[in-house]
């Protein structure tokens, strides 16, 4: 029994207590272990842009930590005053843009460990490109209550409502194609699939930069069409956009606004060239034109907060609000398009009062108008007519000098030339010698 107990296990093969027992994946060709660490870190012969990893420089902890520090404090300013103004939405968005760059920005600090962590650069790519959408989802909300704050006849389009679609409908897309864009030009292995995520990503920053364009443009123009037709705004708001406040907040906006646009006209020029490109792996261009144009936008935009230069006016100009408006006559709530406001402001500035119409006298042009031609003399002589009682009760008769009393060509009259009243001249002139 020994015996055989003993063959048998003599005959088992001697094992290497180092040896590791390793599973070959049939599709790639390599271990799962591999597989694994793919998963996490890259390589430069899977997706890393650069031999160190995702970045080719060292992230500066002082400045990432400025910039995420200078981003949180923004958050509890945001809040307050979106609670102080009664301005929840635009507050909603403005904080999540703030709380997603100080995600982006933890993320960058922690790439300085490990530079090839395909979470990491994730973490900070998707907070640095959500981040300002959101906050330019905030800006947009600012459009519509401008247009109708002036008077609903100045509205770009019929319902002011449709503008917020319009701008959700491109953010929506926007976050959607930078993240898919992203994920697949960090993690792709193959580089078809790396240059498809970068078609991805560009496309999603393109949209972003359509529509700042878009608000941009549609804002201006506005403008220029406010400028023209300043004698019929609408006085129920006077008291909000005639303060100064209000107009300084408006240069405010538009100043954040540029600031984003040239943000993402940078960063979509950067990433035209690949993640390898010397603007996507510049720490001055990233620190410079990305961060910081990020940050001054936000600053703009919490030190002059949209609750208090709209004050109660918000919740009243709000699209919802003016779309459930119903008057209250039994008739359907009508209102008319925009090129029926302009004719109807146009030919009528202000409604017309009732008035009681009363006869014109007769106007003093048409009294003239019939008198005969003047007459004159056989010697050419002008005759001076009497003007009918109706133009004028008074009669005035031309002082028509004698020959003797005659004031001489180059001077005046004499100084003791007795005056006469009119009767009195009339007796000195010969009728007679008119016709002689």
């Amino acid at each position: 029994m020994f015996m055989s107990l003993h063959s048998r296990m003599s005959s088992i093969p001697h094992v290497d207590p180092e040896f590791k027992f390793v599973n070959i994946d049939e599709h790639t060709g390599g271990s799962k272990s591999d597989n694994m660490l793919t998963a996490r870190d890259c390589s430069p012969a899977t997706s890393c842009p650069s031999p160190d990893g995702f970045l080719s420089y060292q992230t500066s902890p002082a400045s990432n930590a400025f910039m995420l520090a200078a981003f949180a404090a923004l958050i509890p300013i945001n809040i307050v005053t979106g609670v102080r103004y009664k301005t929840p939405l635009y507050a909603v968005l403005a904080t999540l843009g703030l709380l997603l760059e100080v995600v982006g920005h933890a993320g960058k600090i922690l790439l300085r460990s490990d530079p090839a962590s395909e979470g990491r650069f994730l973490l900070y790519m998707i907070g640095t490109l959500w981040g300002p959408t959101f906050i330019s989802a905030a800006v947009y909300l600012v459009l519509p209550h401008v247009m109708v704050i002036y008077g609903e006849q100045f509205s770009l389009i019929h319902e002011p409502i449709y503008c917020n679609i319009v701008f959700l409908a491109l953010d929506i897309f926007t976050l959607a194609f930078q993240s898919i864009g992203i994920a697949l030009s960090a993690t792709s292995d193959t580089e078809l699939e790396r240059h498809q995520g970068l078609n991805i990503l560009l496309t999603g920053l393109a949209l972003q930069l359509t529509s700042l364009a878009l608000f941009l443009c549609g804002y201006w123009y506005f403008r220029l069409k406010l400028s023209h037709r300043r004698f019929i705004l609408d006085p129920t708001f006077s008291m909000v956009y005639l303060s100064s406040y209000f107009k300084k907040f408006l240069l405010c906006v538009q100043a954040a606004s540029v600031l984003l646009l040239v943000r993402v006209a940078i960063r979509l020029a950067a990433f035209t060239g690949g993640l390898a490109s010397g603007l996507v792996q510049s720490q001055i261009v990233s620190l410079v034109f990305d961060d910081t144009l990020v940050l001054v936008a936000a600053i703009i935009l919490s030190v002059a907060p949209v609750g208090r230069a709209f004050g109660s006016s918000w919740a009243e100009t709000a699209p919802l609000t003016l779309a459930s408006d119903v008057s209250d006559l039994p008739l359907r709530n009508w209102r008319p398009s925009t090129s029926q406001h302009r004719k109807r402001a146009i030919s009528h500035p202000f409604p017309a009062s009732p008035m009681i119409t009363r006869p014109s006298p007769r106007p003093y042009h048409s009294i003239y108008s019939q008198l005969p031609p003047p007459l004159a003399s056989p010697q050419d002589k002008p005759v001076y007519q009497r003007a009918p009682y109706e133009i004028t009760p008074v009669q005035v008769v031309p002082y028509v000098p004698s020959e003797a009393e005659s004031p001489p060509l180059s001077g005046s009259m004499p100084a003791d030339t007795p005056r006469r009243t009119p009767r009195e001249a009339q007796k000195l002139v010969d009728p007679d010698a008119l016709w002689g």
